[in-house]
């Protein structure tokens, strides 16, 4: 943790691409540490939902660091709403670029990302982005894993600490099936359905054809979707969904 803080404080001043989540939230917190001149920056669009948005101002809010957003336009990017097999590579260049503008506008040196070595055990074309705009990683240059990261979140008592990993919403999407807003908007009001039903960490995916809801769920939360199920059946047919599925691999 001290090498980090210390290349951190190395840097200066730090514009850190900022989703709320347990990565971007330790690097905001360990830059805090640093007392570099420190922007978290959260990008707004239809990929993240009002929810997600609010819950990002909440984290940066409790970690006490400047946080900023941008309204994020991907849904004009032709090469993103293909949903191609580099669709994560398209999204990435094109907010890294939007961040090193910002950050370009404010005399900040460093664009900064929370990717960690765990990570990259899974195919990230999103990755190949961030590395050829020089963003600079330093869970990964120092070889930090996901549990090394909770447990510094739980040093400093952050309210993330055990929250599940998220995605974007186009993650719920199958690869060449166009992602529109209309369809995001559907996903973000199905998992809002879940929230209000006590369930979190919950992610709602479209499986080849976009009426049928394929829903994933932890573990701990399966007795309360069986208990509900029929309710959120019904609430789905209202967004758009005329079927709604458990997945057998319920557990996120």
């Amino acid at each position: 943790m001290a090498r980090v803080i210390d290349a951190i404080g190395d840097r200066n001043s730090l514009l850190i691409a900022f989703s709320g989540g347990v990565d971007s939230s330790v690097l905001a917190r360990l830059a805090v540490e640093s007392r570099a001149s420190v922007l978290a920056v959260t990008a707004d669009s239809e990929l993240l939902g009002d929810c997600g948005l609010a819950h990002a101002r909440e984290v940066a809010d409790e970690i006490g660091i400047e946080h900023a957003v941008f309204d994020f336009r991907i849904l004009k990017r032709r090469e993103f709403v293909e949903n191609t097999y580099n669709r994560c590579y398209h999204c990435k260049k094109y907010m890294v670029l939007e961040l090193a503008e910002i950050a370009s506008g404010k005399g900040i040196e460093t664009v900064a990302d929370g990717t960690n070595t765990t990570d990259l055990t899974e195919d990230r074309p999103g990755y190949a982005a961030i590395k050829e705009a020089g963003v600079f990683t330093p869970f990964v240059d120092f070889r930090l894993e996901k549990l090394e990261i909770r447990e510094i979140a739980r040093y400093f008592g952050m309210s993330v600490a055990d929250a599940p990993s998220e995605s974007c919403f186009a993650t719920r999407i199958p690869h060449s099936m166009e992602i529109t807003a209309q369809c995001l908007s559907r996903i973000a009001q199905a998992e809002s359905v879940l929230h209000a039903h006590g369930m979190h960490g919950v992610r709602v995916k479209i499986r080849d054809r976009d009426d049928l809801a394929c829903v994933e769920i932890q573990q701990c939360d399966l007795e309360q979707f069986m208990a509900v199920r029929g309710e959120v059946a019904a609430e789905f047919r209202q967004i758009g969904f005329d079927r709604t599925v458990l997945s057998q691999n319920h557990r996120l």
